[in-house]
């Protein structure tokens, strides 16, 4: 007799529901760190320089998920699942450090600490990704890949997207405190849905519940042969393409991120509301066509759905950089910021499903967690470097290198060899 509940390893909606929601939770502090928060310490007087080394640091965990892989493919307590209990337990850590803001009084004036508990923040975040990524990988069909990093990818933008809009306004009318536990909250839900959610058939819910590890998750290998065989895989050629594209990817990602909120509230005279309402509407409408990217992605391939998305980022930042002279037409410039906003998660599924593609099942966390790494570091690196040059360019001139950064990312795309079974492609 089987166990009730909803299990991941027989239900394709209940991959769905549960990739979808968990990135919904990813999205929570990004709605609030890295989109609300800038904004609203530029409208406070934060220099650009302060605010990119901001998102800088908190992007930091990201960039180190490779770390925790190898410890998540080898410490597993299977009678739960080999993903699961480490799901759950950044998730819990999520809720606490996100209510960790509530010790703020004046995040302006405190903004090391705030560097500090959005740090830690992050921490937990990038761990219970690197435990989703890892448990899709293990459970998913490969036809259905294309369709999960859409529905995840659906998810995150709408997390992102709803908490923005949301915490863009709590900052203004009630300050830190309550902006805090709101999000807090809205983690804690989904934290609740996870516990309910399981891996394989009678696998134990809670450490004392009954139930056993199923016969298909195989006791965890030792660190040096996780190692021997990531060294293995990671030194292909398609591997170091793909960790060039992902790198790249990060570096205008994280360079975006930064210069856009400044720029919409000093140059483009957006308030904080404002600028995260947009990206709240615009976010959805970009999770929306991601969503349906999904069976297009598994038809077309991700390496034609991201080029073909970054080429139209470039001529975008170009764009910006050369019209100047329409900056003082509100349309424009709505229009303008807009369509960067819903390149975002278009971009993002088309990243996850490029990465995924060549992962094999046997290291899949470490492996996906190193991919994932190597964006993040460039996210990190990118938002730096628009710090660092920040006060020494015109905003012209800022816009014209993110288009630059975007025909480096492209020769990488263009290396790629997109045909062939991970197995395969990681032979050569």
């Amino acid at each position: 007799m089987q166990s009730p509940g909803w299990f991941l390893s027989s239900s394709s909606k209940t991959r769905y529901s549960t990739g979808a929601l968990a990135y919904f939770a990813q999205g929570i502090p990004m709605g609030l760190l890295h989109i609300a928060l800038p904004a609203w310490l530029a409208v406070e007087g934060v220099s650009p320089a302060k605010i990119a080394t901001f998102l800088g640091i908190i992007m930091l965990p990201w960039a180190f998920k490779l770390l925790v892989g190898p410890l998540m493919d080898h410490f597993e307590y299977l009678p739960m699942g080999a993903r699961r209990p480490w799901v759950i337990g950044a998730q819990f850590g999520m809720v606490l450090s996100l209510l960790a803001l509530m010790r703020l009084d004046d995040p302006v004036a405190q903004i090391g600490l705030l560097t500090a508990i959005g740090f830690m923040i992050n921490a937990f975040t990038a761990t219970q990704d690197v435990a989703v990524d890892g448990m899709s990988i293990d459970l998913v069909p490969l036809e259905e890949e294309g369709r999960l990093n859409a529905f995840m990818s659906f998810g995150k933008a709408v997390g992102w997207a709803l908490t923005s809009a949301v915490t863009g306004s709590l900052l203004v009318i009630y300050g830190i405190k309550i902006t805090a536990l709101v999000c807090s909250m809205g983690a804690a839900l989904i934290f609740i849905y996870l516990i309910m959610v399981r891996e394989r058939h009678n696998e134990r819910m809670f450490p004392w519940s009954e139930g056993e590890a199923s016969p298909k998750n195989e006791p965890p290998p030792a660190f040096r042969q996780v190692f021997s065989d990531l060294n293995h895989i990671l030194w292909t050629r398609a591997s170091l393409i793909i960790m060039a594209i992902m790198f790249f990817d990060g570096i205008v990602g994280g360079y975006g991120r930064a210069l856009m909120p400044i720029a919409a509230v000093q140059v483009f005279d957006f308030t904080t509301p404002q600028w995260s309402n947009l990206n709240a509407i615009m976010g959805l409408t970009g999770a929306v066509i991601a969503l349906g990217l999904g069976p297009i992605i598994d038809r077309f391939g991700a390496k034609t759905i991201m080029g073909l998305t970054i080429f139209l980022t470039g001529v975008h930042a170009f764009t910006l950089a050369g019209t100047q002279e329409l900056w003082s037409n509100s349309t424009y410039v709505l229009v303008m910021m807009s369509a960067w906003i819903v390149l975002l998660p278009v971009i993002m599924v088309c990243a996850l499903a490029l990465a995924m593609s060549i992962c094999t099942h046997g290291e899949s966390a470490t492996q996906f967690a190193i991919y994932m790494s190597v964006s993040n570091l460039g996210a990190t690196l990118g938002s730096m470097f628009y710090g660092m040059v920040a006060e020494h360019t015109s905003w012209s001139q800022n816009y014209a290198m993110k288009g630059f950064l975007v025909f480096l990312l492209l020769l990488a795309i263009l290396m790629f060899r997109s045909h062939g079974h991970p197995e395969e492609l990681l032979e050569e």
